[in-house]
């Protein structure tokens, strides 16, 4: 699981949460630092849309381009819910969470994505 998000605190949040749910995560926070990371062992995208630089959604299209199954295991999260926003995500295909969402609608959501696309099982812990 690849999480980017630019806010650190955010980050950090995300990675202890998807640890203790049985996720194997990895943060980048900014769109370069997540392509760096970017490989076949990445199972999922926990992708924010408002990011300085590159913005999540061409981020993801650019990951999808290089690793198809993201383009079925990708999911956004923001805070912005302006029909832009909408409008973005939707052109992607993908499912969002709006922030702020708890833990385990954040969980579920990822659970959600992985079996539907024949992801990996993981298993909470």
């Amino acid at each position: 699981m690849l999480i980017v998000d630019d806010e650190p605190a955010i980050c950090s949040a995300l990675t202890s949460v998807l640890r203790r749910a049985g996720f194997d995560p990895v943060s980048a926070r900014d769109a370069l630092e997540a392509d760096a990371l970017l490989s076949e062992s990445v199972a999922a995208l926990l992708l924010d849309l408002r990011m300085p630089h590159v913005r999540g959604d061409v981020f993801y299209f650019s990951a999808a381009a290089r690793f198809p199954v993201l383009r079925r295991r990708t999911l956004f999260i923001t805070g912005d819910i302006s029909p832009d926003a909408e409008r973005m995500i939707a052109q992607t295909g993908c499912d969002y969470l709006l922030k702020p969402f708890t833990n385990s609608v954040l969980v579920e959501a990822l659970h959600t994505i992985l079996a539907e696309s024949g992801g990996p099982p993981v298993a909470a812990r």
